[in-house]
């Protein structure tokens, strides 16, 4: 079963992700239906809370994007950043944020501990688009959009879109719940 996608502005953006304490069925069952609304959406990473859930989880699959077809999805639950070094530029987008798509510097290196699909505490080195990914969706952990990581002309250029998004002027071709549905 596919899930909406809250957007930009929705009462899950303000509430902090709460730790995964219970590794269960019903966890195994929220990351299928995860990874099904991502896939859905076409959509190469997703955070509990675009789904409206406000829990340390994310899952990304890379296997869409050229060069990746090789590489298996991810489950991230509890990521911890403990490293970060580097700088790498790309053009971002968010399914939480349809329609804006902008250039975003991150560091390019990244060590991390996560608990992962298996349930087994792992530490790892991402780099390149691995590490992008995981830290647009570590961003949504934490309440950040990309757009928030933009400098401040480019932010207050893009504040109707965004503001369209909030007021869900702004269609998406997947089920999603913008601000003023919620009120």
């Amino acid at each position: 079963m596919t899930m909406p996608i809250y957007l930009y502005g929705t009462k899950v953006w303000s509430q902090p992700a709460k730790k995964v304490t219970k590794f269960d069925e019903k966890l195994v069952g929220l990351i299928k239906e995860m990874f099904e609304t991502m896939y859905q959406a076409d959509g190469i990473g997703l955070a509990a809370n675009q789904v409206g859930l406000p829990l340390s989880l994310a899952v990304i699959d890379l296997s869409a994007v050229e060069g990746y077809q090789d590489e298996k999805p991810l489950v991230v639950i509890n990521p911890e950043l403990l490293e970060a070094d580097g700088e790498y530029v790309m053009e971002e987008g968010c399914l939480s944020v349809p329609g804006i798509r902008e250039e975003v510097v991150r560091p390019d290196r990244i060590f991390v501990r996560f608990i992962d699909g298996n349930f087994r505490e792992i530490e790892r080195e991402f780099s390149g688009m691995w590490a992008r990914v995981f830290q647009h969706e570590y961003d949504h952990l934490n309440l950040k959009f990309f757009v928030d990581r933009l400098n401040g002309v480019k932010k207050q250029l893009l504040k109707p879109k965004l503001a369209k998004v909030k007021r869900g002027e702004f269609k998406t071709n997947y089920p999603s719940v913008s601000a003023k549905e919620e009120q």
